[in-house]
C-alpha cells in the first residue's frame, strides 16, 4: 500500500453490485478506483487514478470527474456504515489540478448525524499528503422501501439492495 492511511482498513466492493457512473464498467483509461473501510473510525477511502478519458485541462482530471468521485465516496461512507442515504447537496473546493495517471487518495467520514440528516466531509490528497480538493455533503437517510421503489427501474438493483441491507 502506498498510503499509510490505508493501514488497518479492509477492501470493500461498493459499487460492484449495480451500474454506476463511477464504478460500473471498469476502465483504467477513465477512473481506476478501489474502496477501503476503516471499521473503527468508520472512515471510507478511495485509492484513485484518473486516466485520459477523465481529462479536463490538458494532462489533468476534469473537475466534474473529481466531484463525482467525492459524491459516490460520501454515499459509500453512509451505506457502508449502515445509513442508507441519498445526496441532498454537496460542494467541492479545489486547491490545485489533479494530474492524470497519478495515484491519489480520497477520504470521507461522517461528521454529524441529526435526525435523518448526515453531514460528511471528504478530502483528496496525494502520497505526500498534499491537498488537491475537499468536499462537504449533506445526505438524507432513506428507508429501504425507497430503494426498492427505485430498483424497479434499475437493472441489477435487487442484488445491490440485498447486499447493502446486510449493513443496515
Amino acid at each position: 500500500m502506498t498510503f499509510t492511511q490505508l493501514l488497518n482498513t479492509v477492501p470493500i466492493e461498493f459499487g460492484k453490485q449495480f451500474i454506476s457512473f463511477i464504478t460500473g464498467v471498469h476502465n483504467d483509461d477513465r477512473i481506476s478506483l478501489k474502496y477501503y473501510h476503516h471499521k473503527e473510525t468508520q472512515t471510507v477511502y478511495a485509492d484513485v487514478s484518473f486516466g485520459k478519458l477523465a481529462q479536463g485541462p490538458p494532462g489533468h482530471a476534469h473537475g466534474g470527474a473529481i466531484s463525482a468521485v467525492f459524491d459516490e465516496l460520501m454515499g459509500a461512507c453512509c451505506w457502508v456504515n449502515g445509513y442508507p442515504a441519498l445526496t441532498a447537496q454537496y460542494t467541492t473546493r479545489f486547491f490545485k489540478p489533479v494530474p492524470l495517471n497519478t495515484q491519489i487518495l480520497y477520504c470521507a467520514e461522517i461528521k454529524k448525524i441529526e435526525n435523518n440528516k448526515l453531514s460528511l466531509e471528504a478530502i483528496l490528497v496525494d502520497a505526500f499528503d498534499s491537498k488537491y480538493a475537499e468536499a462537504r455533503g449533506l445526505f438524507i437517510l432513506q428507508d429501504m422501501e425507497t430503494f426498492k421503489r427505485l430498483s424497479q427501474v434499475s437493472t441489477g438493483a435487487d442484488e445491490f439492495l440485498q447486499e447493502l441491507s446486510k449493513h443496515v
